[in-house]
């Protein structure tokens, strides 16, 4: 197991959370994807997970974790689960979503994208985390904001695309599972 805390990491920041892992020394050197998660109605549930206390499951709008192959088996890298961290991705998807059966609208869809297309292209100017008054929902990390050029930008909007015009491909659970495991 690894410490988290050897990792750069912001509160309600998960897709700039994996964006540092993904340039970090220790990771970029695996077979990393980036997972989206999340469903059409965005209300997705996860078990084992910190934001509220002794509260399961909670409900994201999307989230986002690095799927990492090491030693020909599949690790997923989660800041918000209380699982171990890495995660076997059997354990973290049995734990995770295996909890009661979902229903359609709340059953986890997710995209897998090459981590080293994130670490390129993904850009947060963190629009999505203020109000109308432009006031921080949840405060910012410490460093700088994830900029990169004008041409080819992953944005959150994309990221949080789960519609049939998304430009990436949506994989249900069970397919996830029979492309990983």
């Amino acid at each position: 197991m690894m410490e988290k805390s050897t990792y750069k990491y912001a509160k309600n920041y998960c897709e700039e959370n994996v964006w540092q892992l993904c340039v970090h020394p220790d990771i970029k050197s695996q077979e990393n994807v980036v997972l989206v998660i999340s469903n059409t109605s965005r209300n997705c549930p996860f078990w084992f997970h910190n934001p509220v206390e002794n509260k399961n499951p909670v409900y994201w709008d999307y989230h986002v974790v690095l799927l990492a192959r090491k030693q020909e088996k599949w690790w997923i890298y989660d800041f918000d689960s209380t699982l171990e961290f890495p995660c076997s991705l059997d354990a973290y998807l049995s734990q995770t979503f295996g909890q009661e059966r979902l229903s359609p609208e709340t059953a986890p869809l997710f995209k897998g994208l090459p981590a080293k297309d994130f670490a390129r292209y993904f850009f947060s100017d963190r629009g999505h985390m203020k109000d109308a008054k432009g006031n921080w929902i949840y405060s910012p990390p410490s460093w700088p904001e994830i900029e990169h050029g004008h041409d080819n930008r992953l944005e959150i909007a994309e990221i949080m695309d789960f519609s049939d015009s998304s430009l990436y491909e949506i994989i249900p659970l069970d397919e996830l599972k029979g492309r990983y495991l």
